[in-house]
């Protein structure tokens, strides 16, 4: 009976179901693109599934300057700064969006032939890549409008069904019309079209659209800029550490290494969906006018053990299961169980970043987060390239080093930051 109450309290817990409703959702939009991956293999030579690769690395690079990273700043000013500002933080996104693009566009206009000659794509591949950007950015908005809201439904509806949409347009193009690899970047650009338009098209209709005021817009620039590195880092670690194993080892080894990443991004990937639902949390209780310091601390420590302890037991769960099974199912994959069981600790460990990180946004400390975030990583490729040639255990555990040390010091900054600005 006592268990039973447990699974009830818990489903009654909005953040908990929420946070469960995301995980779900994430679940699934990963998984119809790693399930698509695996079927495009079938139809496209290695070659072309080579250009594909090179073309999602200009749109993770152009992803990150599209909007200077401004985007991000909606969760802040849905709490802080009430409904006119939310429309100025969405106009300064627009614009800035708008800005970068028609510039990415003219520099291509200029040197297309030389840049597409240097990344051996396409050039109207490259055009493509900051259509997608562009437009991504809106669909990206909705639904962190719908997330900060709690309205998980139509979340999932919009954001599983491009998931949905783009696995079925890429399987016609590619298996059907005989398109190629390209066939798979056309119904990507088609689909951030449609949703990137519908989320457009929905704050237009809100009115959301105004001339940026100018104090805001620096300060939104002030607060994003300094998460592209930021951004960047992930490109850093996870990127440069397949080339430097390649070239201290095989290709066989990356695909290990790289299998056993999967499965720890399993963990990562709960730790993100319940992170969505609990930043939402953090930020009501913050921004609360009628609660004292006295209360909100409470609250948010109240807040953090629940997270905790579901992280912990993801974590742990998902260890389990993939040491146990991933020899059974996958016997080929066998020994990548050894770099799995070090890797999950660093999931855990990301996720337990998760924790503190929403802090520093709140109080608009992402230059702190920035210089955290940047300076671990140059120290993990440094270490990488210094110890992996022994072994892929010792690149497993730099992962464990670097993600520990981001969590220490993002950690003590939050703490300062909530002592500071909650003085009883």
């Amino acid at each position: 009976m006592k268990i039973l109450l447990k699974v009830k309290n818990s489903l009654q817990n909005e953040t908990l179901r929420n946070g469960a409703l995301f995980s779900l959702f994430s679940f699934v939009n990963r998984g119809f693109s790693f399930l698509l991956l695996l079927i495009l293999a079938n139809y496209i030579t290695p070659a072309e599934y080579g250009f594909l690769s090179l073309f999602n690395t200009v749109v993770m690079v152009v992803g990150y300057f599209i909007a200077l990273s401004t985007e991000g700043y909606l969760s802040v000013s849905y709490f802080r700064d009430g409904e006119d500002g939310l429309k100025q933080t969405f106009s300064c996104t627009f614009f800035t969006s708008l800005i970068i693009a028609f510039l990415f566009s003219a520099i291509l206009f200029f040197s297309g032939n030389f840049i597409s000659d240097k990344l051996n794509l396409p050039l109207n591949s490259l055009y493509i890549a900051i259509g997608i950007c562009f437009f991504n950015i809106f669909s990206n908005l909705i639904l962190n409008y719908y997330r900060l809201q709690k309205r998980a439904p139509i979340y999932g509806m919009l954001s599983c069904g491009n998931a949905v949409l783009n696995f079925v347009i890429s399987i016609i193009l590619i298996r059907n019309l005989l398109i190629g690899w390209e066939g798979r970047i056309y119904a990507q650009v088609g689909c951030c079209i449609l949703f990137g338009s519908i989320g457009f098209g929905f704050f237009v209709q809100k009115k959301f659209v105004r001339i940026p005021d100018i104090t805001h817009w620096k300060m939104m620039l002030l607060w994003g800029i300094p998460l592209i590195p930021h951004l960047a880092t992930n490109f850093i670690r996870q990127g440069c550490d397949r080339y430097i194993i390649n070239y201290f080892h095989n290709i066989e080894e990356v695909g290990l290494f790289s299998f056993a990443f999967n499965l720890t991004n399993i963990i990562i990937m709960i730790g993100m969906g319940f992170n969505d639902s609990n930043s939402v949390t953090l930020y009501e209780i913050l921004g609360d006018n009628n609660l004292n310091a006295v209360e909100k601390k409470d609250r948010l420590k109240k807040q953090q053990l629940a997270i905790f302890k579901i992280y912990l037991i993801a974590s742990t769960s998902v260890t389990v299961f993939g040491a146990l099974l991933t020899p059974l199912i996958l016997p080929k994959y066998a020994n990548s169980v050894n770099y799995f069981l070090i890797l999950a600790a660093y999931g855990l460990l990301f996720c337990l970043y998760f924790l503190y990180t929403n802090y520093l946004f709140y109080f608009k400390k992402t230059k702190i987060l920035m210089y955290f975030t940047f300076c671990s990583s140059i120290l993990h490729l440094v270490l990488s390239l210094i110890f992996t040639r022994f072994s892929l255990i010792a690149t497993c555990l730099i992962y464990c080093v670097s993600e520990l040390a981001i969590v220490l010091l993002v950690k003590n900054c939050a703490n300062k930051l909530i002592q500071k600005e909650l003085a009883e």
